[in-house]
């Protein structure tokens, strides 16, 4: 009689583990389609959204090259479908047209002050920053 107890409880012990687990695995599958659906761009497609802002980064940009990534910016922001898209200008730098000069140079980067490295946690660029040189 007492191996029959000792059974019983193995076998439940084994049951518990194996709704546990299954339990676990159902949830790990759940997480894993919304972070699917919530990130709806491929890792090409925000080296692709990267590389036409990573074209005006640098130490030595003109001033017409500056203009014209103010004005892409803004044409861009205009244009965004959502929130998360948005290129920011920050403010601690050149945010407007009337601020760059042609004849000087300036340095555009993506300003890792602003948190996540000026990323959005999606890997999309979401502040620049301009400053003379």
């Amino acid at each position: 009689m007492e191996n029959a107890t000792k059974a019983l409880i193995i076998a439940a012990a084994i049951l518990i583990a194996i709704v546990l687990i299954s339990l676990g695995v159902f949830v790990l599958g759940q997480g894993s389609t919304m972070v699917q659906e919530n990130s709806d761009m491929t890792a090409t497609q925000v080296t692709a959204y990267n590389s036409k802002w990573e074209a005006f980064l640098g130490t030595k940009i003109s001033g017409s090259k500056v203009k014209q990534l103010i004005n892409t910016v803004e044409q861009h922001n205009n244009q965004a479908e959502d929130d998360s898209k948005i290129i920011k200008l920050t403010d601690t730098g050149i945010d407007s047209v009337d601020e760059v000069q042609a004849g000087k140079t300036y340095t555009v980067k993506v300003d890792d002050t602003k948190g996540n490295n000026g990323y959005t946690s999606a890997g999309l660029i979401k502040y620049i920053i301009i400053t003379a040189n």
